[in-house]
């Protein structure tokens, strides 16, 4: 099976709070869905990088615009994100942001 690795960058400012978290764990790659990990950077990191890897290869443009209007809508800054894809629709992918952005407790 093929798969297809896809970087964004986004720049930002840094979180002031911390709430607590330094690694968070949101879905599973199981049966269609995905699963998302983040990492908390250093708290001056002004830099947010997601990694995607997918099974859905050529979809990059609707990665980049699920991940833009992300991006655009959160406050997120510092962090790390991989996304591990298992052929998930762009519903399901705006849903497990959703639950990572609530774990993140970010408005």
């Amino acid at each position: 099976m093929a798969l297809e690795r896809l970087e964004f960058e986004y720049t930002g400012v840094p979180e002031e709070k911390r709430d607590g978290w330094d690694y968070l764990h949101v879905g599973h790659v199981m049966s269609g869905d995905l699963e998302i990990l983040v990492e908390r950077l250093p708290a001056q990191a002004n830099v947010s990088r997601i990694r995607i890897t997918t099974s859905a290869v050529g979809f990059g443009s609707v990665w980049q615009m699920v991940i833009d209007e992300f991006m655009a809508t959160r406050k997120v800054c510092g962090c790390e994100i991989w996304i591990n894809d298992d052929g998930a629709t762009p519903a399901v992918v705006k849903l497990r942001l959703s639950q990572l952005a609530r774990e993140m407790s970010v408005k």
